[in-house]
């Protein structure tokens, strides 16, 4: 490398023609990216046959609500004893993945939750806010869809651009 190399090197990070920033998808501002854009939800895969039976219910329900989880802007992230993975990135162009958080935003994520000793699933709601809004073992998504739907900021999307997952 050239004496001017560093420097051009440098030169090209503050042009902004070097590496694309982190997104929503790595880095510390992981979470913060979500805020009022999305609603997080995090599954929480706990350890033990019961809760990843659990855990694998729940995934079955979520990938079979593709249009629910669009509809209210529903950052999915699977949390296991392993790793972090985002699942669905909640919006019109996403589509189901399954994509491992780097170290920062694995840390970022796994801040907002509160390991429970005996190791069971969970699923964990959070606001557009970033507040958290559930945290149980619910027997169906509608809790979590109803749940979203009363609140206020839903309220307002609704009335600007109606639900088109209702039947009818």
């Amino acid at each position: 490398m050239s004496a001017h190399g560093p420097l051009l090197v440098v030169l090209a990070l503050l042009s902004g023609s070097g590496p694309a920033a982190a997104g929503p998808a790595e880095g510390q501002g992981y979470w913060e990216a979500l805020a009022w854009q999305h609603r997080p939800l995090l599954m929480v895969v706990g350890t033990g046959r019961r809760a990843s039976e659990q855990g694998s219910r729940w995934e079955t329900r979520l990938l079979a609500n593709r249009c629910a989880l669009v509809e209210r802007r529903i950052h999915w992230l699977e949390v296991r004893e392993g790793g972090v993975w985002r699942r669905f990135a909640g919006d019109e162009t996403a589509q189901f993945e399954r994509t491992r958080l780097d170290g920062a935003a694995e840390t970022s994520v796994r801040q907002r939750i509160l390991r429970k000793p005996d190791g069971s699933a969970r699923l964990l709601l959070f606001g557009l806010d970033g507040e958290r809004k559930f945290v149980g073992h619910p027997r169906s998504l509608d809790t979590i869809w109803s749940l979203i739907d009363r609140m206020p900021m839903r309220q307002a999307e609704l009335e600007r651009d109606p639900d088109r997952c209702q039947p009818g």
